[in-house]
């Protein structure tokens, strides 16, 4: 199993090999504890494949309150110790940035995953609570790239930052004039927001060493933008695939 740790939620998938059997999703709670979220994982495999024995574990998380637990719940529930990946573990990637430290598991495991899956130089989208930009030069390097605030963290800002502005679904509007407030919202939240990840992602092609890019979009809310953008690569399951890769990279 290979769990996403997520700040808004926990991504989960169960393979064999390299083959994903079954994806599942949990919302991330700080105030669950190892059995609460065994519970909950254990429940899932019992629905979702009945018969399936976990192997091995391995998590990556951007929620540092949550890496114990996880550890926790992997060694009493599931009977397993966990393969914690970091952005300093072993996977054969350089980080070309100033920081290292700072980047996200996630964006690393995208980039292991686009390098080794799709090829590179690629930019990976990924539409979660942030919506990040990552790019990945020919040799597989992290070459850096952006973070956008997320559509619906942009959506729920709105309504918690004004007194009259309601919350709205983040869904393509009819029109770009709006006829009432929420339509005028949507406008802003979805076609406002492909505006901004268009110039951003021009911007971002243009800086690639190479103009031979691929686009690769993930995330929760990358099936509802990967339609309206320019030629792409849909991979939802892209985080998940560089967990299994980086497990692999770590256990042999």
């Amino acid at each position: 199993m290979a769990a996403d740790i997520g700040n808004t939620a926990i991504t989960l998938g169960a393979f064999r090999g390299p083959r994903l059997l079954r994806r599942w999703s949990l919302p991330t709670r700080l105030g669950r504890g190892p059995e609460a979220y065994g519970r909950a994982v254990r429940a899932l495999l019992r629905e979702g494949l009945p018969r399936a024995e976990v192997g091995a574990f391995v998590f990556g998380s951007v929620v540092p309150e949550l890496d114990a637990v996880f550890s926790a719940m992997a060694r009493r529930r599931l009977g397993v110790v966990p393969v914690v990946v970091t952005p300093r573990s072993a996977l054969g990637i350089r980080l070309r940035v100033r920081t290292p430290a700072e980047v996200g598991v996630d964006r690393v495991l995208n980039a292991l995953a686009a390098h080794r899956l799709y090829g590179s130089p690629a930019v990976v989208l990924d539409f979660g609570t942030a919506t990040t930009f990552d790019c990945v030069g020919e040799g597989g390097e992290y070459l850096g790239g952006s973070i956008l605030i997320g559509p619906a963290l942009a959506a729920r800002g709105l309504a918690w930052g004004t007194s009259k502005l309601p919350e709205v679904s983040v869904r393509p509007a009819r029109a770009y004039i709006g006829k009432d407030t929420a339509e005028c919202i949507r406008v802003g939240l979805f076609q406002g927001y492909l505006g901004m990840v268009r110039e951003v992602l021009r911007g971002t092609l243009k800086e690639l060493p190479s103009a031979r890019g691929r686009v690769i979009v993930t995330g929760g809310w990358g099936g509802a933008f990967s339609p309206h953008l320019p030629r792409n690569i849909p991979a939802p399951d892209l985080t998940l695939q560089g967990l299994r890769l980086a497990h692999e990279l770590i256990s042999h």
